[in-house]
């Protein structure tokens, strides 16, 4: 999901969007499943790079004196008008990114614009339930079975497991990822570099590797993924 390009261009003039049912805890879910892996916005751990840093694109809204009910109804705007305001490379001249048409729509896209407006550089941390909406971080270690390790991809931008574990010798390393969004699973170190084809929608991304004792690093190769923390430690013994 590409927001916010040129928030200045699509500024709704006297339009602000309002409405008392808005359910930030579905819209922050929502977020962090199909908006972060292109967005950055803090409170949602979401360190997406290839679409505009949304608590920037706040903090110049403020600036240019607009309030967050206004900066909600530019997000909807964008969520269901993704073109607007389509914008070209400076430098090459080609049309930057455009997030997906329908990727929210309805009551969810109102959600998800409440949300970003709630959440865009405000200080602090979500609190309650609005803490533990959306997941997404990885958690435990991901340990070779029968010469194939194992490493899915989770929620936004990065995988089921913080790290790995697996024997010395050959190894076949497989990341499946039922995202809409590109992923694959790459490794690097001791003189490795794997990479795996990029997959959407239930494919499988593998490398097969052969590897000496010592620490690697398993992450994702397509562009801003690695950077945004898609990545993680695999420890060969």
């Amino acid at each position: 999901m590409l927001l916010l390009a040129g928030v200045a261009v699509v500024a709704l003039t006297g339009c602000e969007l309002k409405d008392d049912g808005d359910n930030l805890v579905n819209g922050k879910a929502l977020f962090v499943e199909d908006c972060s892996q292109c967005h950055t916005l803090a409170r949602a751990g979401a360190q997406g790079v290839v679409g505009p840093n949304l608590d920037e694109a706040w903090q110049r809204s403020e600036k240019d004196g607009l309030g967050r009910s206004t900066y909600e109804g530019v997000v909807h705007r964008q969520i269901l008008q993704p073109n607007r305001g389509a914008q070209n490379d400076p430098e090459t001249g080609k049309p930057l990114p455009v997030m997906p048409a329908n990727i929210v729509t309805g009551e969810d896209a109102q959600d998800v614009a409440a949300y970003v407006a709630f959440a865009a550089a405000r200080p602090g941390d979500d609190q309650g339930r609005l803490a533990d909406a959306g997941g997404g971080k990885p958690e435990g270690t991901a340990e070779a079975k029968g010469g194939t390790l194992s490493i899915p991809v989770g929620v936004g931008l990065a995988y089921k497991f913080a790290d790995a574990e697996a024997p010395a010798g050959q190894l076949t390393i497989e990341s499946v990822n039922d995202q809409p969004t590109e992923h694959n699973i790459a490794v690097d170190g001791g003189g490795v570099d794997e990479k795996g084809d990029v997959v959407t929608g239930g494919g499988t991304s593998s490398i097969d590797v052969d590897l000496k004792p010592g620490e690697y690093s398993f992450y994702c190769s397509v562009d801003g993924h690695r950077a945004a923390g898609m990545e993680g430690k695999l420890t060969v013994k």
